[in-house]
């Protein structure tokens, strides 16, 4: 995960959800040094643990209970288990990379502050802290509104089936820890989220600063000088040469300087693509537990949705189903977005890179900018998640006609089991 001034904000909520066991202290450099807290490091695994098995412990008292309030029949039992599952594995994937991801996450910082200071002028520190307090604030308030909205739906269900001989509300009640686990499952979201949306915004000023420092900027360009403008008086001559002379060194000058210029970006762009797969290989199995999480929960979101419906029992229920489809559908995006977004800044740096190249007409310069491009060809920028899948658009097709295939399966069973 990022851990950097604009979002430490981020950082500190990871550390009460137990996703971040480290801490950041600035050393005499002012940068931030991230290490181990063994304090936190026994509280993320203490609180997922306590967690996961209050999790299960409310889901075996609503199964065995008298009046069951969401297992009322075989699929609804299949479907809400698999439910309450994917999440528990979710967090239990987030907390495990974050308990043994502190060596990925040093890595990834190190690398993120030096492309930082490369790219000084061009960062805005304070519009990147406003937008990193804003989606972590928006997506915990969303998810905070939303698990009440369904407690209380659900309460008021509870109610309406209690009798003398069992009290359901009870059954309700034991669901609050499966509630509590979606704000560690936001938190993961928001956590990956910030880091791959921060790797497309860099690469964004990187490809800003190559457009105003080869493309806006004409100097660079041979000024091929007219013979009619040089004298043969000796003086006169004398002058031209010593007049041509300085502007061939301070253009070699300039050329040098720029082509040292392009050399550092194509360090930083190699930088960059070297983040991505730190990120993707240690965020990788807990990216993949959320793909199946979004996938599974507008499933069996939709599921429940369809019965409502065709019940006609609460209307309330029914309304708050969609915004759990709603919720569901911009998690997702919030995984998959980031992602597609840091790739398409990645593969402009080619075109623009190519464009200089057409530009450029000094050997060294040249030669630098050809290097550049030979390593663009090579690089493969892609989030992926654990090497099983790539996190792209491409994904949200495949979803759409899974979660249609899987519906049709659960529909059958239920008119099967009725």
């Amino acid at each position: 995960m990022e851990v950097s001034e604009p979002s430490i904000g981020i950082f500190y909520v990871s550390k009460i959800l137990a996703l971040a066991p480290y801490s950041a202290k600035k050393n005499s450099k002012g940068q931030l040094e991230i290490r181990r807290s063994w304090i936190f490091t026994i509280y993320s695994v203490c609180l997922c643990v306590i967690m996961v098995f209050l999790t299960y412990r409310g889901l075996l008292f609503d199964a065995n209970s008298k009046i069951p309030v969401r297992m009322k029949s075989a699929t609804s039992k299949v479907v809400t288990a698999a439910d309450v599952s994917v999440v528990v594995l979710a967090v239990v994937a987030g907390v495990y990379c974050g308990v043994f991801g502190l060596r990925a996450t040093q890595k990834l910082n190190t690398r993120l502050q030096r492309i930082d200071s490369t790219l000084s002028q061009y960062n805005n520190f304070r519009r990147d802290r406003w937008r990193a307090h804003g989606m972590a604030s928006v997506s915990l308030i969303v998810i905070g509104i939303l698990l009440g909205l369904d407690v209380n739906t659900w309460m008021r269900m509870a109610q309406e089936m209690n009798s003398n001989s069992s009290d359901t509300d009870l059954n309700v009640q034991w669901y609050i820890p499966f509630y509590s686990l979606y704000f560690v499952l936001t938190g993961l979201h928001i956590n990956f989220a910030n880091t791959a949306y921060g790797l497309g915004r860099r690469y964004g000023r990187l490809n800003l600063m190559l457009r105003t420092s080869y493309l806006g900027d004409k100097s660079y360009l041979v000024k091929v000088s007219s013979v009619k403008t040089i004298s043969f008086k000796p003086r006169a001559l004398h002058a031209s040469l010593t007049k041509l002379n300085t502007e061939t060194l301070a253009n070699e000058s300039a050329s040098k300087g720029k082509s040292l210029l392009i050399r550092a970006m194509a360090d930083n762009h190699e930088s960059l693509a070297k983040c991505v797969r730190l990120l993707s290989s240690s965020y990788g199995i807990a990216v993949l537990f959320i793909l199946v999480s979004c996938l599974l929960h507008l499933v069996a979101t939709a599921y429940f949705l369809f019965l409502e419906i065709v019940n006609k029992r609460y209307n309330g229920y029914m309304w708050v189903q969609m915004l759990w489809i709603l919720f569901h559908t911009l998690r997702l995006l919030m995984v998959v977005e980031p992602c597609h977004l840091a790739a398409r800044e990645s593969r402009k740096t080619i075109r623009i890179v190519c464009e200089i190249e057409r530009k450029v007409y000094e050997p060294i310069l040249a030669e630098e900018t050809k290097k550049f491009w030979q390593q663009l060809l090579s690089v493969d920028v892609d989030f992926s998640a654990s090497g099983l899948c790539r996190v792209n658009r491409t994904i949200l097709t495949s979803f759409a006609s899974a979660i249609a295939t899987y519906l049709v399966i659960l529909f059958q069973f239920q008119k099967t089991n009725g």
